[in-house]
C-alpha cells in the first residue's frame, strides 16, 4: 500500500506546471460553457413563458411596436413611418401576431435561432472557445436578449465576417450587406474586408448593398432612409446616450416621444459634429489595426462600434448586443486588462437594465441608476481610448487568427504599436 501511494505521489509530482495549467484552462472553459448554456436556456424559457402565459405586453415595449407596425395598413415608409431597415422590417412582418404576446412568443423563437447562428458562426470562424466566450459574456445581457431584434443583424454580421475569413468571399459579402440592411451599424465592419485583403468580398458587399438600397428606395421611397436615420424624426437626445445621460444626471427630466425617452434639444450642427468625430475616430481605429502586428479583429471592432454608439443621439440597452461577439473574439485574442474591461462593460450593461427594470431603484434610488448609466458610458469611452492609446498588445498564447485553409496562425508573443 505504501509503495502504491509513493508511486502515485511520484506520478503527480512528475506532471509539469504547464500540464496543470492546461488542465485548469480546460476546466475553466467547461465551467464557462455550462454557465453560458444554462443561463441562455433558462432565459429563453422565461422569455417564452412571459409572453405565452403572462400579462399583456406594455404598449411602450419593442414587441408592442412590432405588432403595431405589422398591423398598420398601407405600405411601410410611404404610408406610415418605420424606424427599422427593410431586413428587420421583414422579420417583424413574419413574426408578428394578432397581439403583442403572440408577437413576442414568435420573436423569442426567431431570436433563439439567431443566437444559435451566432454561436455557430463564431465557432466556424474563430473556434469553439470563442463561442463559449460569447455565451458567457452575453449572460448579463439576457434580460433583453430575446425580446429585441438586434440579434438578427448580429448573426448576419458575424456570419458574414466568418465566411470572409474562411475564404467564402461572395457569400460573406452578400451577408454583410444584408446585415447593414437589417441595422446600419455593420457599416463599421466594412474596413475588415480591406484589412483581410478581400477585394472580391468588398465588391460583392458593395454591389448587394447598392442593389438592396435601390430596391428599398424604389419600394418605400427615399423618406424611409430618413425615418431610419432619425428614428421617425424624433427630436432631442435619448437619455441613455452620452449627451443625454449627462443632461439627465444634471436633473433634466425626459419625455416619451415615438416610444423613445428624450430630453433637451439636439441641433443639426451638433449631430453633424458628432458624426464627423465618429467617422474620424472609426477611421483612426481601423488605420491603427492595419498598422499593428499581430493583426487582430475583435478589439478594434468593439472600439469602432463604441465610437459609433457614443456619437449617436440614441443609445438603448439592446445596442450592447452588437458588441458581444466581437468582445468574445477580443477575449480570445487578448489577455489581461482588455478582458477585464470588456467583461466589465457587459456586466455594467446588464446591471443598468436591471436597475431601470426595478421600480424600487427607479423611484427611490434614482441617483444610483444615473451613476450606473454614467459608468456604462464611461466604459464605452474607455474601450476606444485604450485601443488607440495602448503601446503594446498583450496577445493570447492560443491560436486565434483564422485562415481560409482552416488552419490557424499563432499570435507572436510580443508586438510594438
Amino acid at each position: 500500500m505504501v509503495s502504491k501511494l509513493q508511486d502515485r505521489e511520484a506520478a503527480v509530482a512528475g506532471v509539469s506546471r504547464e500540464d496543470w495549467r492546461h488542465v485548469a484552462r480546460r476546466l475553466a472553459l467547461l465551467a464557462l460553457l455550462v454557465v453560458g448554456i444554462t443561463a441562455h436556456t433558462v432565459q429563453f424559457f422565461l422569455s417564452l413563458r412571459q409572453f405565452e402565459s403572462g400579462p399583456p405586453v406594455a404598449p411602450t415595449t419593442y414587441v408592442a411596436r412590432f405588432t403595431e407596425i405589422a398591423a398598420a395598413e398601407g405600405r411601410p415608409y410611404r404610408d406610415f413611418p418605420v424606424e427599422y431597415p427593410p431586413v428587420s422590417l421583414a422579420a417583424i412582418e413574419v413574426t408578428a401576431g394578432p397581439n403583442g404576446n403572440e408577437t413576442g412568443a414568435h420573436m423569442v423563437w426567431l431570436i433563439l435561432l439567431c443566437d444559435l447562428a451566432t454561436v455557430a458562426a463564431l465557432s466556424f470562424g474563430w473556434g469553439p472557445r470563442t463561442a463559449v466566450a460569447y455565451l458567457f459574456l452575453t449572460a448579463p445581457l439576457l434580460g433583453f436578449l430575446y425580446t429585441t431584434i438586434d440579434l438578427i443583424s448580429v448573426a448576419l454580421a458575424v456570419g458574414a465576417v466568418a465566411l470572409v475569413v474562411r475564404g467564402r468571399d461572395r457569400l460573406g459579402g452578400v451577408a454583410l450587406a444584408a446585415a447593414i440592411l437589417a441595422k446600419v451599424w455593420p457599416l463599421v465592419l466594412l474596413p475588415v474586408l480591406v484589412l483581410q485583403r478581400k477585394r472580391r468580398a468588398l465588391v460583392w458587399s458593395g454591389a448587394a448593398l447598392t442593389l438592396g438600397t435601390f430596391v428599398w428606395v424604389w419600394w418605400g421611397g427615399a423618406s424611409g432612409l430618413v425615418q431610419v436615420a432619425t428614428q421617425r424624426q424624433t427630436p432631442g437626445w435619448e437619455y441613455e446616450s452620452v449627451v443625454g445621460s449627462v443632461i439627465w444626471a444634471l436633473g433634466r427630466n425626459f419625455v416619451i416621444i415615438n416610444d423613445s425617452s428624450r430630453l433637451g434639444v439636439a441641433p443639426g450642427w451638433a449631430k453633424a459634429l458628432l458624426l464627423g468625430a465618429a467617422l474620424a475616430g472609426i477611421a483612426a481605429v481601423w488605420y491603427r489595426a492595419s498598422r499593428r502586428e499581430p493583426r487582430e479583429l475583435g478589439f478594434p471592432a468593439v472600439a469602432a462600434m463604441s465610437i459609433l454608439m457614443l456619437s449617436a443621439p440614441l443609445l438603448s440597452p439592446p445596442y450592447m448586443i452588437w458588441l458581444a461577439p466581437w468582445a468574445a473574439i477580443a477575449w480570445m485574442e487578448r489577455t489581461g486588462y482588455v478582458r477585464w474591461l470588456l467583461a466589465a462593460l457587459m456586466l455594467v450593461s446588464g446591471l443598468m437594465f436591471l436597475a431601470f427594470s426595478s421600480e424600487f431603484l427607479y423611484y427611490n434610488a434614482l441617483w444610483s441608476v444615473k451613476a450606473i448609466l454614467l459608468l456604462r458610458n464611461a466604459l464605452l469611452v474607455a474601450v476606444p481610448a485604450v485601443y488607440l492609446l495602448e503601446r503594446r498588445i498583450s496577445p493570447s498564447a492560443g491560436p486565434v487568427t483564422p485562415t481560409a485553409s482552416g488552419t490557424r496562425l499563432k499570435i507572436r508573443p510580443s508586438a510594438s504599436s
